[in-house]
């Protein structure tokens, strides 16, 4: 997770009891957020006053994130425009050795990548975190999500979140 304004979730968490509280929202800050969100958590759960609780408080909403917030989820219904969109292939025979490309295969759309041998490696396009279309790195020769940036090797494999499961092979 990837708070807009940067800064991670530590407290109650606003979905459940007053009982149940979360850490989260790091971004690759996990170790330093985990000593002083202890910190705070201990307090809220003691009842003590923590200068830093409401600034991570989890349902905090300011002017800053709230744009950003509404841009992202702008960013994200875009990205499913590609599901009605052609392909970045007619056919397999256009994609060349070491390559990737998407191809639609009537409703569905397929991430194919053709090996150094010219072997062909099928993929669904849908990225299994949320569901968005994949597109082809050339340069990283890796499959990336637009949506939230999971990133996967030419051969579906992820690399990195949030997803945390490789490509459906077809």
């Amino acid at each position: 997770m990837e708070p807009v304004d940067g800064l991670s979730f530590i407290g109650c968490d606003p979905e459940n009891s007053k009982h149940v509280y979360i850490i989260t929202g790091d971004s690759g800050m996990g170790m330093t957020h985990a000593t002083f969100g202890g910190m705070i958590i201990c307090d809220l759960i003691m009842g003590k006053k923590n200068k830093w609780s409401e600034l991570y408080d989890p349902k905090r909403i300011t002017v800053k994130s709230a744009m950003e917030f509404v841009k992202e989820g702008a960013n994200t219904v875009s990205q499913y425009i590609e599901f009605v969109t052609p392909g970045d292939v007619n056919n397999i025979d256009e994609i060349k050795k070491c390559e990737g490309a998407i191809l639609r295969d009537g409703l569905e759309k397929i991430a194919i990548y053709k090996d150094s041998e010219g072997k062909i490696h099928k993929f669904s396009a849908l990225c299994p975190h949320l569901k968005c279309i994949v597109q082809w790195n050339q340069v990283e020769k890796s499959w990336d999500c637009p949506c939230h940036g999971s990133r996967f090797d030419c051969m579906g494999k992820v690399l990195n979140g949030p997803a945390i499961s490789d490509m459906k092979k077809i």
